[in-house]
C-alpha cells in the first residue's frame, strides 16, 4: 500500500506536502520524496530493511538524474539496546 507522508524540506524547514510516497512490501519500506537542490529537482529515497525485533536499517540516496541511478547519503544501522 502506497502513503503520502508531509516531510520537512530540507533546505527550507517548511512542511511540505505530499512529501514522501511509498510504503511496506515484504518487509521492506521504500519512500521517494521529490526535493530540490541548488535550485535544481532532485529525487530522495529511503529504504528501511533488515527488520527484526532487535534491528532495522535506513538508507537514505539522492539521485540527480530521475532516478536512473542512486547515490547513497545516509546508512544507519539501528539495534534495540533495551
Amino acid at each position: 500500500m502506497l502513503i503520502a507522508i508531509p516531510v520537512v524540506g530540507i533546505q527550507t524547514g517548511v512542511l511540505t506536502p505530499p512529501g514522501v510516497i511509498g510504503g511496506f512490501e515484504n518487509g521492506v519500506g521504500l519512500f521517494v520524496s521529490d526535493e530540490e537542490e541548488e535550485g535544481k529537482p532532485i529525487k530522495v529515497r529511503g529504504i528501511w530493511d533488515n527488520i527484526s525485533a532487535t534491528t532495522c536499517r535506513w538508507q537514505q540516496a539522492a539521485s540527480r538524474d530521475d532516478a536512473k541511478t542512486w547515490e547513497d547519503d545516509w546508512i544507519m544501522d539501528w539495534v534495540r539496546v533495551s
